[in-house]
């Protein structure tokens, strides 16, 4: 039961992420305006990329199946990343597709890797 619990946690907020992420204005009007009047839309958006990316790496690395289909789901989300980007820039409204953005992503994802690491190593043997 655990496994497809957290099997579809995982693809449900996949696609829910995907969506956003190519949605032309995936932040409410209202909110977007007053994190411009704070001037956080940039450090706001980037923040939720890499944690966003971080949240689904760790939920992927701590799915219970072989260690092997783990690695390919992580490899998925490095690739979600550059796909997302690409796509974001063959739009003809409201988004742009950003090198920096993947790295941001990758960022991400490497820290969901290693808090999958450390709390690893933090199970008693």
């Amino acid at each position: 039961m655990r496994f497809y619990l957290q099997t579809l946690t995982f693809l449900v907020l996949l696609g829910l992420w995907t969506w956003k992420l190519l949605e032309p204005h995936p932040v409410p009007e209202e909110l977007s305006e007053g994190l411009a009047a704070l001037e956080l839309n940039y450090l706001a958006a980037k923040s939720l990329h890499a944690s966003g990316y971080a949240f689904l790496t760790v939920l992927a690395g701590t799915l219970p199946v072989p260690r092997h289909w783990r690695y390919f789901l992580i490899g998925l989300l490095i690739c979600h990343g550059v796909a997302s980007e690409i796509a974001q820039y063959l739009m003809e409204v409201g988004r742009t597709g950003r090198v920096s953005d993947v790295l941001i992503d990758w960022v991400g994802i490497t820290a969901g890797v290693l808090v999958i690491r450390w709390w690893d190593r933090r199970k008693p043997s």
